[in-house]
């Protein structure tokens, strides 16, 4: 993620879809959040839409919207230039839900050392936990950059799960149809992983689910199907 959208409405659709999640299989017993952050050049790059962005969500009911206590935190997260309180901020609003967060390299990511950062994470790797990757545009291209995931690495990860872990994946939608990109990148994802991944999404953003284990699958298609159904612009699947 790139650090000028701390506190937009993407931070309100994935943090309060990983509150769902966790509070719905508490057989998870912790998040474990992966930012990738990536530079901006100044806290001047703020997106200054941000909070009239916000507003309009709220107008429209988009996703996260209905939860008023993350709405008051997502906006505090706006005025936050700290990499560290950026952090931190996160970590106190899942502990006043009763969610542990660990946040695994809250530093710069860069597409130079992306190796060395994702290496860095294997030695104290977390189990029965909701593991979040959050590149800031999704998935690689044919060119990617610090702003993407390499399938490489998905697979990295993937592998390092235990059998009641999950793993979330945030992608922005390019501009191709989207029914076909979702197609494109689930048959990938389940190449990969030999998993159906199930998808999440408003039509903007789309988050990628993959599980190791048929029971979790069938969990968390209730899971989603239930959080997709609370805003009307939300849609799920399960990709076979």
């Amino acid at each position: 993620m790139n650090r000028k959208h701390f506190g937009d409405q993407r931070d309100l659709f994935k943090f309060d879809l990983v509150r769902h999640i966790m509070k719905s299989l508490p057989g998870l017993t912790s998040f474990t959040f992966i930012p990738m952050l990536t530079e901006t050049d100044a806290k001047n790059d703020t997106d200054r839409g941000t909070k009239k962005d916000m507003e309009k969500a709220v107008k429209i009911g988009k996703a996260g919207s209905q939860n008023f206590n993350l709405l008051q935190h997502v906006s505090r997260l706006q005025e936050i230039d700290s990499d560290l309180e950026y952090a931190r901020s996160l970590c106190h609003y899942f502990k006043n839900e009763n969610i542990l967060m660990d946040i695994l390299h809250p530093h710069s990511f860069t597409h130079k050392e992306r190796e060395k950062y994702f290496n860095s994470i294997f030695s104290d790797f977390p189990k029965k936990s909701l593991v979040f990757l959050d590149p800031d545009i999704g998935l690689e291209e044919s060119k990617p950059d610090q702003r993407h995931l390499l399938l490489d690495e998905v697979k990295m990860i993937y592998d390092h799960l235990d059998a009641e872990s999950v793993l979330l994946i945030y992608q922005h939608f390019p501009r191709k149809v989207h029914a076909d990109y979702i197609r494109q990148r689930c048959s990938q994802l389940s190449e990969l992983t030999g998993s159906s991944p199930l998808t999440i999404t408003d039509n903007e953003i789309l988050f990628f689910i993959c599980t190791k284990t048929p029971r979790m699958q069938e969990r968390l298609e209730m899971v989603l199907e239930s959080y997709a159904n609370s805003y009307p612009a939300l849609c799920s699947h399960t990709c076979r």
